[in-house]
């Protein structure tokens, strides 16, 4: 009876021993949201401080490193983070085999702008954005801004450009698309023309915008929100305005997925951290905090982002599998002699 008696104590305290041991969830993100001013550090305190669970994030540079991380953690038989947030439908497709595929969570009161899209398995969008040229007028001048991709390609455009490349940057892959898309069977002679024109060719979006705002050079890839960021940090600072093409403007949308083989407890925690992300309370800073729209509609935007020029039209990027994007980026590679 005491064995019995002793028995039960000890499952009884070891379990509750267990209960009580405090939850974490691991997160991958890109550099600018784990940043002191992104979102992640205010999502991440809403987070612990609902759940009791606490986040050990890791900052990976732009979407397209967060790939390379995921596989480099494959390859060295490393336990991969729970979350990643920062995909977008193009990197996540190269992660695929690496994320979980079942749905996240359940939702459905998306933006106008994202109901109708579809996004591979596993895939949570979180907000989205609009491709643009930043341009720094006060050198550029107002009266010579490009309005089409032809234009960069002008003599006075030379080493005048930064871009992201698209073998390691979201944003980077987005132009290489977008340029696809855009000029179809003219594309291979205007990478042959552009290869002249950038003055550096980033790793990140993050180092391209840091160079451009150091005055390097006077056009960068960036975002339309891009300029809001400008309005709402400097209002003096009018030199700075997002070009509108005639071709349209690139859309890119963000999520976050699920590490694939995870255990369920950890998977369990992953899922309320995701369904925190998608909160009125946490998609109401986003705007601010991301620069990118909110993906949850209703959410009211900030007077900065009502005054952002308003585009030509929307242009909506295929999505390569594995195999197409690697034979794109040889025959890109081969254009531009990379």
């Amino acid at each position: 009876m005491i064995l019995v008696l002793l028995i039960l104590w000890n499952a009884v305290n070891l379990g509750g021993a267990r209960a009580s041991e405090p939850c974490e969830v691991s997160v991958y993100g890109y550099d600018s949201f784990l940043s002191a001013k992104g979102l992640g550090p205010r999502l991440f305190e809403s987070f612990e401080k609902q759940s009791g669970c606490k986040v050990r994030a890791l900052a990976v540079g732009d979407g397209g490193q967060l790939v390379t991380r995921l596989q480099m953690d494959r390859k060295r038989g490393a336990s991969p983070a729970d979350v990643v947030i920062g995909l977008d439908a193009w990197s996540f497709r190269r992660a695929m085999t690496l994320l979980d595929p079942s749905p996240p969570i359940s939702f459905t009161d998306w933006a106008p702008e994202l109901k109708g899209m579809h996004w591979p398995p596993g895939f949570l969008p979180f907000d989205y954005g609009l491709f643009a040229f930043m341009a720094d007028t006060s050198r550029v001048g107002a009266g010579r801004l490009p309005t089409q991709l032809a234009d960069l390609l002008e003599l006075r455009f030379r080493r005048q450009l930064i871009l992201e490349d698209p073998r390691t940057s979201t944003p980077g892959l987005g132009f290489l698309l977008y340029v696809q898309k855009t000029l179809g069977e003219k594309t291979a002679a205007f990478w042959k023309g552009l290869r002249s024109q950038w003055l550096t060719l980033a790793p990140g979006w993050d180092g391209a915008y840091g160079i451009f705002l150091k005055g390097e050079a006077p056009l960068v890839w960036s975002y339309l929100t891009s300029e809001a960021y400008h309005r709402e940090h400097d209002p003096q600072a009018t030199q700075y305005r997002a070009l509108l093409f005639e071709e349209g403007q690139p859309v890119q949308v963000e999520g976050a997925a699920i590490a694939a083989g995870i255990s369920p407890a950890r998977r369990a925690n992953a899922v309320k951290l995701l369904e925190r992300l998608l909160s009125v309370e946490i998609q109401t800073e986003l705007a601010r905090r991301q620069w990118m729209m909110p993906a949850r509609a209703g959410v009211a935007l900030p007077a900065s982002f009502a005054a952002l020029p308003k585009p030509k039209r929307v242009v909506e990027l295929a999505v390569p599998s594995a195999e197409e994007l690697s034979a794109m980026f040889k025959q890109w590679g081969q254009w531009v002699g990379h």
